[in-house]
């Protein structure tokens, strides 16, 4: 549903500038993000680093059968910092086309997408563990809604609408909050389980 809606404004908005008169040149709009961008790509990869770091302190837990969920969230939440950095990467060399650039967004977020349902689906579930099934959606549903945020703005920006640009906000925070909150809770879970353990 939400997908849906997000597809439906993002429809209204590009009827709505598309007749709303001059289009800005795509190459003004890239200039003026760049620190934005630069700052995501910086973000992302302080976090990622701090991700390593967090998994390695349990690592001997992580590989464990009855962890195989957790270890392929790990994996689900080192891809959104790693596609944070790839987009913003692709945002910030020499200029290029518009409809170069909306492609490869577009491109990005089908990978990132594909690879989060695929780790899901592939992972099987244990509640002993910690992380219960409604915690997982949720981690999960975040960076899938993010790439459809940047699938959008990829659409718009080849269809020459730069303003669609506006939805990578969204996108790239929910991302990278998302798996800043996820890294931190998959430190604290593993940690309580193997306390529990350590007692048992």
């Amino acid at each position: 549903m939400l997908p849906g809606v997000l597809l439906e404004g993002a429809a209204a908005l590009l009827g709505t500038v598309a007749s709303s008169g001059p289009r800005p040149e795509f190459m003004e709009w890239i200039e003026q993000w760049h620190d934005f961008y630069l700052m995501a790509g910086t973000a992302a990869v302080t976090l990622a680093g701090l991700l390593f770091v967090a998994l390695s302190l349990h690592l001997d837990q992580l590989v464990e059968d009855s962890h195989e969920h957790l270890l392929a969230l790990g994996r689900i939440t080192l891809m959104s910092f790693t596609m944070i950095l790839m987009i913003s990467l692709i945002m910030l060399v020499p200029p290029q086309s518009a409809r170069q650039t909306g492609v490869m967004m577009m491109a990005l977020a089908f990978a990132g997408t594909l690879f989060t349902i695929r780790m899901t689906l592939a992972a099987k579930h244990h509640d002993e563990a910690g992380f219960t099934r409604g915690m997982m959606r949720k981690r999960i549903l975040f960076p899938v809604v993010a790439y459809v945020l940047i699938a959008l703005s990829g659409f718009g920006v080849m269809n020459g609408v730069p303003e669609t640009l506006y939805f990578m906000i969204g996108g790239i925070c929910m991302a990278l909050g998302n798996a800043a909150g996820t890294s931190w809770e998959l430190i604290v879970q593993v940690a309580k389980h193997k306390k529990r353990a350590a007692r048992g």
